[in-house]
């Protein structure tokens, strides 16, 4: 069987062979050193988040997975608690995460943490399983119900959707690609402030309460 599992040539014989056994597995599989850089990476990895192996084996794990909490905040930098060694029988729990793909595509995803034994940690930190999740229940009803109320074509949609300026419409369009305001801040030149401003107003003027619900109406409205 071929091997679905690229492993950093430095990596030796009896961790490759684990990394390979890991990276059978139709989730994204991501091995991190104790400096915080990839040395292994799957095919599923390739097909979730959109990087080659090759362009990701020896990088800092925080430049690739991007990784930040529901709340925008960054989980993923260069100063990772998870770099120390840790305990022998160390135990780290699944989270859910929000990532970047290599297209600036916002991924959902819930990360399961293996820590191989400790004899193993001088050249593997941590394994990443990573599998994209659907989206939370909760946000589910909110869209369900905002769109069962609307009736397409109404005066009052239209009239909601003509308060928006041109620049807001932008804002409120990125959002619906799933763009965060980081990724809207590049992409059209502002601050990041800015583009907190720029969502307030939507929320107010289209009288929703999240950034989900302004995507509900905006998708609802095509």
């Amino acid at each position: 069987m071929a091997d679905v599992t690229a492993v950093d040539h430095k990596v030796e014989e009896p961790l490759t062979e684990m990394l390979n056994v890991l990276g059978r597995t139709g989730d994204a599989m991501v091995a991190i050193n104790g400096e915080m850089r990839i040395i292994a990476w799957n095919d599923a990895a390739t097909t979730l988040l959109g990087y080659d192996a090759a362009d990701v084996l020896g990088r800092p794990c925080h430049e690739i997975l991007c990784w930040r909490d529901r709340c925008g905040d960054t989980l993923c930098d260069g100063q990772c608690p998870a770099s120390e060694l840790g305990e022998p029988d160390e135990m780290l729990a699944t989270k859910q995460v929000l990532g970047i793909s290599a297209t600036g595509k916002t991924l959902w995803l819930s990360a399961s943490t293996i820590v191989p034994p400790i004899e193993m940690r001088d050249q593997c930190r941590l394994v990443h399983l990573i599998r994209e999740v659907a989206l939370p229940p909760e946000l589910e009803r909110v869209i369900v119900e905002r769109l069962d109320g609307w009736i397409p074509g109404t005066a009052a949609d239209n009239g909601h959707l003509a308060v928006l300026t041109s620049r807001e419409r932008e804002v409120l369009q990125l959002l619906t690609e799933g763009l965060d305001g980081s990724a809207i801040a590049k992409t059209l030149f502002l601050s990041q402030a800015t583009v907190r401003n720029h969502i307030q107003h939507i929320l107010t003027k289209l009288d929703v309460h999240s950034r989900v619900e302004a995507v509900a109406f905006a998708l609802r409205r095509r």
